[in-house]
Parts: structure tokens; sequence; C-alpha cells
């Protein structure tokens, strides 16, 4: 069987997709890529569809051994990769040997790093989608992180295609500071002019106080006219003010339903480099259109697809 054998599961890896739709209703978290954009680029280096299963791994710390030839490229944060004591290159690919062993360090520049090989991972299909979901135990490794002695089945093909890379000009950087779009919500009218002034106004810290599920955001407080509602779906990106008065941003592996009020949600795509900021980053909301919100999100899907990996 081709593969990999896991050496050391890291902090948090999993297998993962852009995860489950529409399953809300029934309890089910969307799961998925933290961040789709360097997902994306990772499938689309070694040839595969946009939502083919690759691993995800959060902050490093992994090693994993080939059990066969296969092609892979890893796209996303810096993990200072080796292999065969040689430093791997992010953002293109590479083909791997029976016996190399990959190394990943830890994380120095954001959060996630994907590994996508050649043909996909195979895993189990639950639920409309291949994505680990740690809270549900659903999908790929039995519904949790990796650990020792995990064997990853690919369908890998053994005759490898030609090096691929993706140009300088596309590479996303990871800054500091960051300012993520927001649509406001039909709850906006329980925060006043000068709360709504202040929230986007203000800096807030990313102090690490987050997870799969979201980040909460230390700065300025905010103070909605009442800080309970009765629980209601919450959609990915929605920005909960809770008593303490300080926004929780809402991310992939979030509860399906809340009580907080919400002063609107970060556009998806936005979401993606929020995912990756590291702790001690910067973060400023900027209020956008629901025109320029569908916008963005049809270019940053229409642009796979065009090239024939979505």
């Amino acid at each position: 069987m081709n593969g990999f054998l896991v050496q050391n599961g890291g902090i948090q890896s999993s297998i993962q997709d852009v995860g489950r739709q529409g399953l809300s209703d029934i309890g089910l978290t969307q799961s998925g890529a933290m961040d789709e954009l360097a997902f994306g680029y990772a499938n689309m280096l070694v040839g595969n569809t946009f939502n083919t299963p690759a691993l995800e791994i959060a902050i490093g710390g992994v090693v994993l051994e080939a059990q066969g030839v296969m092609r892979i490229a890893i796209c996303g944060a810096n993990m200072q990769i080796t292999c065969k004591e040689k430093v791997l290159a992010l953002w293109q690919t590479h083909t791997l040997q029976k016996g190399d062993v990959l190394h990943f360090s830890f994380a120095s520049d954001a959060q996630f790093a994907y590994l996508a090989v050649e043909g996909g991972f195979q895993t189990p299909y639950a639920y409309g989608s291949f994505s680990t979901s740690l809270k549900e135990g659903l999908g790929g490794i039995e519904g949790r992180k990796l650990k020792v002695g995990d064997f990853l089945l690919v369908l890998a093909h053994q005759n490898v295609g030609e090096k691929r890379k993706i140009q300088e000009a596309f590479v996303p950087s990871y800054p500091e500071e960051i300012t993520v779009r927001l649509l406001k919500g039909y709850q906006e009218e329980r925060f006043d002019a000068e709360a709504q002034r202040l929230f986007f106004g203000s800096t807030y810290t990313f102090k690490g106080e987050g997870d799969r599920m979201g980040y909460r955001l230390s700065g300025e407080k905010i103070v909605p006219s009442v800080t309970g509602i009765l629980s209601e779906p919450i959609c990915y990106g929605a920005v909960q003010i809770p008593s303490h008065g300080e926004p929780i941003v809402l991310l992939k592996e979030r509860q399906t339903i809340g009580g907080y009020p919400k002063i609107g949600s970060v556009i998806g795509v936005d979401c993606f480099k929020l995912a990756q900021l590291k702790t001690g980053g910067k973060v400023r909301f900027c209020e956008v259109t629901l025109d320029e919100a569908y916008r963005a999100t049809y270019t940053f899907y229409d642009f796979f697809k065009n090239i024939g990996v979505c």
C-alpha cells in the first residue's frame, strides 16, 4: 500500500477538504480546511481537484515516512520541512521515494500548512465530506488528530509528472497585521453608533485564545443593547460579542447554534487569512456590502475553477 506512516502526529494534524455543507440543522459542524487558499494551491500543484482531501498540519512537529513513490506539494505556514537533510521549498511539487522521511519543524510565520499528494488521501467519507471533525469524531483518521503509528493511505501515481511551482506573485504573505472585511447582520441594530464606531475604529489582538472552533480577539470592548439572545444558527465567520465585550470570530469547527449577539460576519475568504494569524497578530475590521462580499467570494472560487481544479 502506498501512503505515509506517521512517526509523529504533531500538535494537531488532520485530514481536511472544504468541509460539510448544509448540515447545521442536525447539529453537524462544517469542519474543513482553515485556510482554503493554501489548501487549494497544494491540490492544484499536484493536479488534484480543489476539494481533494489533504493533510492539515497545525503549528508543526510532524514526521511522516513515505511508503511509496508519490508527488506532493506543501503550501501555507513555513515549518522548515526537511527530507534527507535538505529543506523542501513550499509552494512547489516534490517527488518522494519509498523510505523518504518528512520532518516538519514548528511554524515561523503562520499557523497551518497543507500537504497534498497526487491522487489524494483515501479516508472515510461521512455526511458529504472527507474532513475530520474533531468535535463529532467524524471523517478521516476515525475523527481524531494524527497519532504515532497511523497510516495515511494515498491513491498515488507511480509516474509522477513535471515539477510545478506557484509564481511568486501569487504566493500569499502572512503579515502580523491584517484587515478583514465584515458584512453587517440583522442584529447590527443591537449595537448603537458609538459601539459600531469603536468596533470598526479599533485594532484587536489575537493572543492565541482560539482553535478550529474560533478565535477570541482582545481589545476595545463594545456593549450591545442586550447581552443574550435566543440561541440561533451561526454562520462561518460570525462575530459574536459575549458579555465581556470582546469579539469572537467563529471558524470552521464552530458550534451550530449560539446565544450571543452578532455584529456581523467576516466574509469567508478573509477568514482564511485570519486563521493564519499568529499569536500577537493585529486585526482590524472594515465594512463591506453584500455585493462586495459576493464578488470577493465568487472571484476566489472562480480562480480555481478556471484553472481546472475546482
